[in-house]
């Protein structure tokens, strides 16, 4: 038993530097899953590049198609076309928050209003509404729709008071 304790013990230490051993030790099959594992990092990077542009493409779309919209409406109220209804013009109410309760209205109004904002609650019906901004302007409200949404809350949304 020992003899064959002390030949286990030098085969090993004779062929752990031989190719043979290597070669069984796994060395090649980590190089070829490094490889595979680049292959598909590069393949991830090039699909994460495409969906970022066709992700601006929606976005300049969309924004094209929003700019327009105003446009419309801009033109129809300055022309003084009665059809162009109340998003030509009126209040455009940039809503933070909608409570069916006012003491939670209020109580995020302060909040809000702590950030510098000029909140009002606005009701309708038989919610209340926390306004952080208030605008007769579509294109204003959209803009300030912007700034509280990276601010307050990506929630954030226009009523428009008819």
């Amino acid at each position: 038993m020992k003899n064959m304790l002390f030949l286990v013990l030098i085969s090993t230490i004779a062929f752990s530097g031989c190719k043979f051993m290597k070669e069984r030790s796994g060395k090649k099959g980590s190089d070829t899953l490094e490889a595979y594992v680049y292959n598909l990092e590069q393949k991830l990077a090039a699909q994460e590049q495409e969906h970022q542009v066709t992700l601006d493409q929606l976005k300049k779309e969309s924004q094209a198609m929003i700019d327009s919209i105003i446009y419309i409406y801009e033109n129809r109220a300055a022309s003084g076309d009665r059809n162009s209804g109340t998003a030509a013009s009126g209040s455009f109410y940039v809503i933070v928050g909608s409570f069916k309760t006012p003491a939670y209205a209020s109580n995020w109004s302060t909040k809000v209003a702590e950030m510098g904002y000029q909140t009002e609650i606005v009701k309708v019906s038989h919610w209340n509404l926390v306004s952080a901004e208030t605008s007769s302007n579509l294109r204003t409200a959209l803009d300030e729709l912007a700034t509280v949404r990276s601010d307050v809350t990506v929630n954030a949304w226009v009523y428009v008071a008819r």
